[in-house]
């Protein structure tokens, strides 16, 4: 936590305001807070304990500023993030831009940059997060903690309070229906935030329940198109069930694709994988896939110039 309000503080936009939500008391925390003088900084701890989802909402109730920034307290952001994602939102000419920026996913092995592309003009928000174009994870990843957009379009569309996981992804895709809405990736390759994604963190995304993610994409279904459904079943939720070894779910998940989406070759392929392939020999191909991809992505952008 300490670690992230640093980085907050640390923004080359130095006219922000700050607020830091405890959820629930929390003595160990307050006091750690109180070691900062920062004018900036405004502390609400709140009376009981709600979750992810109502606590960025208190914050986002009592926040002043045209424009917020989401913030996990395991995540850091690099020193130009708020600058960068303002300048890109005051260019966008949709009325409510999202702006999202690439961030350094911080694994046991590795440091990687994801998301790896930026959405296509037209493309559903869903299909962008959840379609899978490579056998390489991290096409079209937004961490809560990469979300910038208007005061007014979080009050607008709260995020959802009752639910365990994947409010962020509940959030943008409820949002992506908004015709004043575009979601965009901030232009350029480089890194503006640092997401911990290490197996040892206690965060809910290292909490593996492919049934909740599945109760959630059913809950979900009226606002993602059949090619989206499939693609979250056999990769988002695929992986989290191998990861709790829960065999049965190899053949469920294939048949409700089937049934209820419109799944490609590649993400029946993806599925496959998950279950067949060793998780280590697996993240090692995905990233010598992903290598050869920034190889030739500099091979072609050096060829344009």
């Amino acid at each position: 936590m300490v670690q992230a309000l640093r980085s907050v503080l640390g923004q080359t936009l130095g006219d922000i305001e700050v607020i830091v939500v405890v959820d629930g008391a929390a003595p160990d925390t307050e006091q750690a807070l109180s070691a900062f003088s920062d004018p900036r900084l405004q502390v609400h701890v709140r009376p009981q304990r709600g979750g992810q989802s109502a606590a960025l909402n208190s914050g986002l109730a009592i926040a002043r500023g045209e424009w917020c920034a989401l913030l996990d307290d395991d995540d850091e952001w690099l020193p130009q993030k708020l600058e960068t994602q303002l300048r890109a939102a005051e260019a966008c000419n949709a009325p409510n831009p999202v702006i999202v920026c690439r961030f350094v996913a911080r694994s046991e092995a590795d440091d990687t940059v994801w998301p790896r592309r930026s959405p296509e003009m037209g493309e559903p928000v869903c299909e962008y997060l959840f379609c899978r174009r490579s056998f390489a994870f991290g096409e079209g990843i937004i961490p809560t903690s990469m979300i910038f957009a208007r005061t007014s379009l979080f009050r607008a569309v709260p995020l959802d309070e009752r639910l365990r996981r994947h409010s962020d992804l509940d959030w943008l895709t409820r949002v992506g229906q908004r015709s004043d809405v575009r979601v965009e990736v901030v232009p350029g390759a480089a890194p503006l935030a640092i997401w911990q994604m290490q197996q040892d963190r206690s965060r809910m995304s290292n909490n593996h329940d492919w049934r909740d993610s599945y109760a959630w994409l059913e809950h979900a279904r009226d606002r993602v198109t059949p090619r989206a459904y499939a693609g979250f079943l056999l990769t988002w939720v695929s992986l989290s069930a191998r990861r709790q070894h829960d065999l049965g779910a190899f053949v469920f998940l294939l048949r409700q694709a089937l049934k209820h989406g419109r799944p490609t070759a590649l993400e029946v392929a993806v599925h496959v994988a998950i279950w067949a392939v060793p998780d280590a020999l697996r993240r090692r191909l995905s990233r010598s896939i992903e290598a050869r991809s920034r190889h030739a992505a500099g091979l072609i952008e050096a060829s344009t110039r």
